[in-house]
């Protein structure tokens, strides 16, 4: 199923992600020892990583999340473009989100092998599908690393996670969950911020090839929930 929900604001599209989250993750840990969360980078999903950390951090058991990141430059965790460094700074400051349990990629490796060592250590937690995944848009219509006519997004694979080897934004090199990991999802909430996504946005309303609407279609047709959150400069209805 697909739901779409329009806010005024990014910083209200923030603060009903970060609601969202911590209810579904406070259902699925009451139900199963290991929870998983696909996270995302960018501004509005940080916005959102910081209001459960003021507050809702006494909200869910986090020692039983997993938390990952859906794609990721291939550069140290300490640089200004590594999302899982940034979040990873955020989680650790606070005592009970410091809990979690990272699946971190290896980008000392070469693009494939980190690629395939992320796919193994996904694999090594048994999940059957991610309890939570969250994506971001780009200008573009990209999400995670798959970009329109990039070879990532438009050749098939049976591989969870994939090589990204000429990222039209830099840095060229990155790691993606692929369309194929997108199958086992049980909740899928895109950001759908901002004046610059509007053309992007509204083309995938009408399901044209562009990867977020591919990535939302994967998810929804394998049996998960779909959610677009909007805020109003994102959306253009004309």
């Amino acid at each position: 199923m697909t739901e779409i929900r329009n806010y005024e604001t990014a910083e209200e599209v923030a603060r009903a992600a970060a609601e969202n989250a911590v209810e579904i993750l406070q259902i699925a840990v009451e139900a199963k020892e290991d929870v998983s969360w696909v996270l995302a980078g960018g501004t509005s999903p940080m916005q959102a990583y910081k209001l459960i950390a003021r507050d809702y951090a006494d909200a869910v058991d986090w020692s039983k999340v997993t938390v990952l990141l859906g794609d990721e430059r291939m550069v140290p965790l300490i640089h200004k473009d590594s999302n899982t460094g940034k979040i990873k700074a955020l989680f650790d400051t606070n005592a009970e989100l410091s809990k979690v349990k990272w699946i971190i990629p290896d980008t000392a490796l070469d693009v494939a092998s980190a690629a395939k060592e992320y796919a193994n250590k996904i694999a090594a937690g048994n999940y059957g599908e991610f309890d939570l995944v969250w994506l971001g848009v780009g200008e573009d219509g990209h999400t995670l690393s798959l970009f329109p006519g990039n070879v990532a997004f438009t050749e098939p694979t049976d591989d969870w996670v994939i090589p990204v080897y000429d990222s039209p934004k830099p840095p060229s090199e990155r790691i993606s969950l692929s369309l194929k990991g997108l199958e086992y999802v049980d909740e899928l909430v895109i950001f759908a911020v901002g004046a610059s996504k509007q053309d992007a946005l509204k083309l995938a309303r009408l399901k044209r090839l562009l990867p977020v609407a591919v990535a939302a279609d994967v998810v929804e047709s394998n049996g998960g929930e779909v959610r677009w959150l909007y805020d109003e400069a994102a959306w253009n209805d004309d």
